[in-house]
C-alpha cells in the first residue's frame, strides 16, 4: 500500500459518520427495510446509488408474522435486486433467539464464523440495520453455535455504530498482508481488507484482523493465547506500540521457537504497514524484556528470514 493511499485511507477514515435515519431512502408505508451488500461493477465501483457498501430493498412482511424470524428470514434468502448481493456464505441459518431488555441474541449457524474482516463487518451491519427497526430492539449480540464470535470490536451492535461511510459514502477498506505461522515452519503472509473505522487506529484494525486468524487454516495457524485481548496499538516515529492484555505472556506457547514464530507474526504484520519501521510490544502498559527466547526490551524490526522474504537492499545515498 503506497503511503499516498494510506494518507487517503486515513484522511476518509477521518471522515466515517455514523448513518441516520434521514440519510436513508424512506420505505414505501408498512414495508420493512432488509440490508444487504452492495454488489460492484467490472469497474470495481458500487452498482447501487449513494455509493455505500451497504443498502436497503423494502418488503411487505405479514402483520401476524415474528418480526425478528420474518426480517432474518428475508435477510438470509438474499435480494431481489441485482444490484445487492448476500453478504452472508451459504449455510447460514438462525438457530434462536431471544430479546432481553432491549438486547436481540441472536445465534446463528457455523457457517457465520467463516465470515472475518472487512466481510464480517459488513454481514454484522446488514443485521443489526435489519432488526433495530423491530420494536423493543435496541442492540443485537450475535454468536455463533452458542459462541461469541473472536475478537470482534464489540459484542453489543446498535444501529448507531454504523460506520461504513466515509465522506462520499463510501466504506474505508485497506488492503494489509497478515503474516501467521505456516504449519511447515517459518511465517506466511494472507492479504486481506480491512476496514478501518472512525473508532480504530490504522494498526489496531490490522490487528483486529490478524488476530481472527487465517483463512487458510489448513496450512497457517496462529497460536494466539486464550484470554488475549489487544488494549491499544498506536504509531510513534515510525514504531508502532502493540499492547496486550496479560494473558499474552501468560499462555505463551511452550516451544520457544513457535512462541518466536508468534511474535514475528505480530511484528511482520504491523511492519508491512509504510508508516511502521519496528513494533515496541508492551503487556499491560509494560515493556518486556524476552518473549519466546527472543529480546524484547528494543523495538523489534521486520524478520524477512522468517518470511521467507528477502530484505530489501539498503538506498544508496546520492
Amino acid at each position: 500500500m503506497s503511503k499516498r493511499m494510506l494518507a487517503l485511507a486515513c484522511a476518509l477514515a477521518l471522515l466515517l459518520t455514523a448513518c441516520n435515519e434521514s440519510a436513508r431512502p424512506q420505505p414505501s408505508e408498512g414495508a420493512a427495510e432488509i440490508w444487504f451488500a452492495v454488489g460492484t461493477g467490472e469497474d470495481g465501483g458500487p452498482l447501487a446509488d449513494g455509493g455505500g457498501a451497504v443498502a436497503p430493498e423494502y418488503r411487505a412482511l405479514p402483520d401476524e408474522a415474528d418480526p425478528v424470524e420474518e426480517r432474518m428470514a428475508a435477510l438470509l434468502s438474499g435480494p431481489q435486486s441485482a444490484e445487492l448481493r448476500s453478504p452472508f456464505p451459504s449455510g447460514v441459518r438462525l438457530r434462536s433467539w431471544r430479546l432481553e431488555e432491549g438486547v436481540l441474541r441472536l445465534d446463528l449457524s457455523e457457517a457465520y464464523g467463516g465470515l472475518s474482516g472487512v466481510d464480517l463487518t459488513i454481514a454484522d451491519y446488514c443485521i443489526v440495520l435489519t432488526l433495530c427497526q423491530v420494536e423493543g430492539v435496541e442492540a443485537v449480540d450475535i454468536t455463533v453455535e452458542g459462541e461469541t464470535v473472536p475478537y470482534r470490536g464489540r459484542k453489543l451492535m446498535r444501529e448507531g455504530d454504523v460506520v461504513l461511510s466515509g465522506g462520499e459514502g463510501e466504506p474505508v477498506a485497506i488492503t494489509a498482508s497478515l503474516y501467521f505461522l505456516r504449519r511447515s515452519g517459518g511465517l506466511a503472509s494472507e492479504s486481506r481488507e480491512v476496514l478501518v473505522t472512525e473508532n480504530d487506529t490504522l494498526a489496531t484494525a490490522v490487528m483486529g484482523a490478524l488476530m481472527a486468524g487465517p483463512r487458510d487454516q489448513e496450512e497457517l495457524y496462529l497460536p494466539l493465547p486464550e484470554g488475549t485481548e489487544l488494549l491499544s496499538a498506536a504509531v510513534e516515529a515510525g514504531v508502532c506500540y502493540v499492547n496486550f492484555s496479560r494473558a499474552f505472556t501468560e499462555g505463551a506457547p511452550q516451544s520457544r521457537e513457535e512462541a518466536a514464530r508468534l511474535l514475528y507474526a505480530v511484528v511482520d504484520t504491523l511492519c508491512s504497514l509504510d508508516q511502521v519501521e519496528a513494533v515496541h510490544l508492551l503487556v499491560e502498559g509494560e515493556s518486556l524484556d524476552r518473549y519466546g527466547g527472543v529480546p524484547t526490551r528494543n523495538p523489534l524490526e521486520k524478520n524477512y528470514e522468517m518470511a521467507g522474504e528477502e530484505k530489501p537492499a539498503a538506498a544508496s545515498g546520492s
